[in-house]
Formats: C-alpha cells, sequence, structure tokens
C-alpha cells in the first residue's frame, strides 16, 4: 500500500479505511507558539469545545448517516418517476441509502495484501457487502481497475480514493479546473465520469466504471461534495497565517489536507481529534427527528438551474464558500512537525457547533435533493 498521512483522532475509528489527504515533504518542527490569525483567542474558543472532546466518531466524508440520509432522501424524492426504475435495475436488492457508503467500504480492500477485503465486522454500514462473495470480488475488481492508473505521486492515495476530494484554496471562491489542489481525477471529474457512464456508457480515462460502480461513486460523491472540508482547504504558513498557494507558490508544507493536520484542542488545552473529522461525523450528531424530516424538506430545496453538465462545478463551487464558512473565525498556531507531517493546533469561535451542526443539516437536505434531480436528469420521465 502506499505511505497513509495519518490523523489525530479522539479514537480509533475508521483509520484503516479513511486515508487522509497528505502534503509532501516533511520540514523541521517549527517553534510551538501559538499565533492567532483571527481575532478569537484561545480562552474564548475553548468553552465551545466539549462538542470536540469526543469528536471523531466518524472517518468517512459525511460519516454514514450523511451518506445514508443523502441516499435515503433521494430515494424518496425519485419515487414514482423512471429514476427509480433503473435504480432498481441497477442495484437490484441494495438500496441507495445502501449503496452510499460503497465508495467508502471499498477502501477497507487492502491493495498490499492481494487485494483482499480487510476490515469485515469494523463497520455496521458495510455489513450489506460483507461476507457475499459476489459483493467482496465487485469491490476488488473496482479496486483494481481504480488503484494506479492515474499515476499517484509519492506520499498520494490510490486513485479511487482521490475521486472522494479536492483541495482547492479557499480563496478561489469557486472551483477552477487546473488549480491548486484540483487534477483530473478529483471529485469533479469523477462525477461528471460516473454521470457519463450511466448516460451513455462511455469511459473518461483515467477512471474506470461499470454502471453499478458509476452509480454508486454518483449518490455517494453527492454527499461528500456537500461536505465543504471535502472541497475546499486551508492553506498555512509557519506561523498559521492564511496562504494562497495560487498567488504565492506551492508549497507542501503549508497544506492542512482538508482539515485533516488542524488539530482540535479538547477542552483542558491537550490535542484531540482533527478539523477533518469532526466536519466528517455532523451528520450523525442530528437527531433522529431531524433526518426523519429531511425528505419533505427536500422537496422545498430550488431544483439547480442550467445545463446538468454543469451542476458539479455550481455545486462543488458552492460547497467552496462552505469551506470558508467552516473555516471562518477560527485561530491557528504556529506549524508544529510531527511523525506524520505538519499539524497545527486550530481554536474554533465560540457559537462553532451549533453553526457547523446547521450547515450540515442543510447541506446533507440539499445534497439529497440534488441527487434526485441529478437521477432524474440522466433518466428523465418518458412523454
Amino acid at each position: 500500500m502506499r505511505p497513509k498521512p495519518g490523523n489525530l483522532r479522539c479514537r480509533p475509528s475508521r483509520s484503516a479505511m479513511h486515508n487522509p489527504r497528505s502534503p509532501a515533504g516533511q520540514a523541521p518542527a517549527h517553534r510551538p507558539t501559538r499565533v492567532p490569525v483571527m481575532t478569537t483567542t484561545f480562552a474564548r474558543g475553548v468553552a465551545a469545545l466539549s462538542l470536540l472532546a469526543a469528536c471523531c466518531g466518524s472517518a468517512f466524508g459525511f460519516g454514514a448517516a450523511g451518506h445514508n440520509a443523502v441516499g435515503e432522501i433521494a430515494a424518496q424524492l425519485i419515487k414514482g418517476h423512471r429514476a427509480d426504475t433503473e435504480v432498481q435495475r441497477i442495484l437490484g436488492p441494495v438500496s441507495l441509502r445502501d449503496i452510499a457508503v460503497w465508495d467508502d467500504c471499498v477502501k477497507g480492500i487492502d491493495t498490499g495484501n492481494d487485494f483482499k477485503y480487510a476490515v469485515t465486522g469494523r463497520f455496521p454500514e458495510c455489513a450489506v457487502f460483507e461476507n457475499n462473495a459476489e459483493e467482496e470480488a465487485r469491490m476488488r475488481d473496482y479496486v483494481k481497475r481504480n488503484f494506479e492508473q492515474c499515476g499517484p505521486k509519492p506520499g498520494e492515495e490510490s486513485c479511487n480514493k482521490q475521486y472522494h476530494y479536492a483541495n482547492v484554496a479557499i480563496q478561489r471562491g469557486r472551483y477552477v479546473p487546473g488549480a491548486i489542489g484540483t487534477s483530473d481525477h478529483d471529485i469533479v471529474p469523477a462525477l461528471k465520469a460516473a454521470i457519463l457512464v450511466l448516460k451513455t456508457g462511455q469511459q473518461t480515462p483515467p477512471m474506470d466504471f461499470n454502471e453499478r460502480e458509476a452509480l454508486a461513486l454518483v449518490v455517494h460523491a453527492l454527499g461528500d461534495m456537500h461536505q465543504p472540508l471535502h472541497m475546499g482547504s486551508l492553506y498555512l504558513d509557519g506561523d498559521g497565517k492564511p496562504y494562497d498557494p495560487d498567488r504565492q507558490g506551492q508549497d507542501a508544507m503549508t497544506h492542512t489536507v482538508g482539515g485533516n493536520a488542524i488539530t482540535m484542542p479538547r477542552p483542558d488545552g491537550t490535542p484531540g481529534g482533527n478539523l477533518h473529522s469532526y466536519w466528517d461525523g455532523l451528520p450523525g450528531r442530528l437527531s433522529a427527528e431531524q433526518l426523519a424530516a429531511m425528505p419533505a424538506q427536500a422537496k422545498a430545496v430550488p431544483p439547480t438551474a442550467g445545463s446538468p453538465d454543469d451542476w458539479p462545478v455550481l455545486w462543488a463551487s458552492e460547497s467552496l464558500l462552505g469551506a470558508k464558512e467552516a473555516f471562518e473565525g477560527m485561530s491557528f498556531g504556529a506549524r508544529q512537525q510531527s511523525l506524520r507531517g505538519p499539524r497545527w493546533m486550530g481554536t474554533p469561535p465560540a457559537g462553532y457547533e451549533a453553526r457547523s451542526l446547521e450547515q450540515t443539516r442543510q447541506n446533507v437536505i440539499k445534497g439529497g435533493a440534488r441527487l434526485a434531480q441529478l437521477l432524474r436528469s440522466i433518466w428523465p420521465d418518458k412523454p
């Protein structure tokens, strides 16, 4: 397997399956003093951190709860339409709710051990695909065809894992192909490639999807794309000040990899989990009542205008603005060097828990509504 950059986690949750993005290169440790880059102070922010002491319950993008909810919302909204018939044809007995986590479950394929599925029983959401020879063969085959064909650089993840995110600097304000943090196989082109397979059967190298894999990726990507730290990344210099890699020059030591390299303090000031995992886990903190209300609320989401060909970029750009909001008001300490690369201590502002939970609730609803709209555009109702 390729080297796995690490996360500081509150507890070992899904580290065997989630392989966070890593900046290449290491450097000597910088001075340990913390330098705030915004007005928030450590003392004020730490009062809001009781939620972070118990964070990191999920390392899947948007967590199983979020992905399941996006799939379930869409399933409800496409009932009675041709899209529902086509989804059932492709998936058979597997629901949209279940297939929504498939692209995370395949991270359990151990590429260094004959592509065996190595995490049986660890993740309940993957149970539908485990202890089933046909399903595990599907996972192995997918990873074999989407492992190294994109030419991962040293320290980068396998190709199929790179389909889950982009690392666009939040200063861009929109998704711009070719900007630092994008590639021809990040989440946006991967989503476009999967849509093309479902519409025409045509492949877009280096991606290689059959029809079922393409549908699984579309469902999953609509969840990941609405987790803002899967789209936007904050770049920080050695003093913890914002850095713009597109204007100041690409520097791997400034990359927080979507918040994976931002360590959040516990209330006592000791290191806790990381910011990316905190956002991944937020859907799991929504109440059962909030989740149950989402399909009805999704009906009120305004349809995305314009050509469906443009929707992935529009949604990615909106999520990038959401990432800017997710980082707003935070302060950061000077860069520290760990065995797993650069780390910055981050402190959120007061009220961050309520703000981030509400942002997540709205994003899950939009993700489900837009997935339904996308599926109906792929398989429009016949006159």
